[in-house]
């Protein structure tokens, strides 16, 4: 494995990539970090090569953080912790009569049900939809 930090930050998910569902740093740094593993699986840790991250930081970023949700949304569901509101995405928040609205806990139905193998099959979608036409996922020899 390549010794580096997460692709994307928690700074970069909630300002550049307009993250919400992820609240805080310090929940989103361990799925940045499995997130960036399953990244690098990807790409057979061709992002070593600084050139080559640097030349698609913009997009491993995005897929960084979009991944991120994911396994996000799957420990969430996993686990059943809809106890605290902390876990749960806001819907709506008004400020006369302050009033705030959390996502239904049956909304992370589908990620409980996915089997692992259709998770991990989703997950290769998100690659896929990021870095494609990036030449990172070419599996024959360069």
């Amino acid at each position: 494995m390549v010794n580096r930090v997460a692709y994307a930050d928690f700074t970069y998910y909630r300002d550049i990539f307009s993250g919400i569902l992820i609240t805080n740093e310090a929940m989103f740094r361990p799925f940045a970090e499995r997130a960036s593993d399953f990244i690098d699986t990807a790409t057979f840790d061709r992002l070593a090569d600084a050139e080559l991250l640097e030349r698609h930081k913009a997009k491993i970023q995005k897929c960084a953080c979009e991944l991120s949700e994911q396994f996000f949304r799957r420990n969430t569901a996993v686990s059943g912790d809809f106890s605290s509101q902390e876990n749960m995405m806001k819907t709506s928040e008004s400020i006369g009569s302050y009033s705030v609205s959390y996502a239904n806990p049956l909304d992370y139905v589908q990620e409980v049900s996915m089997s692992d193998s259709d998770f991990h099959k989703s997950l290769k979608s998100t690659i896929l939809h990021y870095l494609g036409n990036t030449g990172l996922l070419y599996r024959g020899v360069d």
